[in-house]
């Protein structure tokens, strides 16, 4: 074997190792994203089957007042109260022209040309922080100036958004408001909401279905490793 086949060799291990060591990193992280959806889908199963008790175990309340027949699904720390703010409406371009007074405080405006009212941009913004207890009918929030519940029976919708936020849209009036919990405990918190609503709304075997479609899913795109490594004499 010469040199430049020996540097070659070499570049050709190198990197056979690096993607050896990619696949490891891919694998792992597959693999606990798998026992995760395993987990959910037993416990969706075991619901199914009426062994709620199985399922959650912990029957504190943590103060909140459950009624009759609500069983605790999750108690959330620190999370915040998430709202749709609107920022003020603004006038853009063009002269604004004069006012002058006419009668005490009405006044006329004159030599305004042009221009476009611009209506102030929605956002969700954090207006408070408490802790939340999802329960088998409803979601509630305590925090230090507002206290808020979100009933199963009475929502329209919940949105699951980057950062770790939920959003419920609610059949009565009212913006859609929601909860921020944060990335590192999305996966399990939006799983409680999902199936402690599927609970209060009867939905279990369309949430077991949905969650077999995530499954098989997962499973197709299980990494595959690098091909074996064969090197030349």
């Amino acid at each position: 074997m010469g040199f430049l086949d020996g540097m070659k060799q070499r570049k050709i291990a190198k990197k056979f190792a690096a993607d050896t060591k990619a696949y490891e990193n891919e694998y792992a992280m597959w693999s606990t994203n798998n026992a995760a959806i395993d987990e959910m889908i037993e416990n969706v199963d075991a619901c199914i089957a009426g062994n709620i008790d199985t399922v959650f175990t912990d029957r504190s309340d943590y103060g909140f007042m459950l009624k009759s027949g609500e069983i605790p699904v999750a108690l959330v720390q620190g999370a915040g109260y998430i709202e749709l703010v609107k920022a003020p409406t603004r006038y853009s371009g063009g002269y604004g022209g004069v006012s002058f007074p006419v009668f005490g405080r009405v006044r006329i405006n004159t030599g305004r040309t042009g221009g476009q009212v611009i209506p102030g941009a929605e956002s969700l913004n954090m207006t408070d922080k408490g802790v939340v207890m999802i329960s088998t009918k409803r979601v509630m929030f305590q925090g230090s100036i507002r206290n808020h519940e979100w009933r199963f029976e009475k929502m329209m919708s919940m949105a699951h958004l980057p950062g770790g936020i939920t959003t419920f849209a609610m059949s009565t009036a009212g913006k859609p408001a929601g909860l921020g919990y944060g990335d590192d405990t999305a996966t399990l918190v939006q799983f409680r909401l999902e199936i402690a609503a599927a609970i209060a709304l009867g939905t279990l075997d369309q949430f077991r279905g949905e969650l077999q479609v995530e499954k098989d899913k997962h499973v197709a795109e299980m990494p595959v490793p690098p091909a074996p490594l064969v090197l030349t004499s």
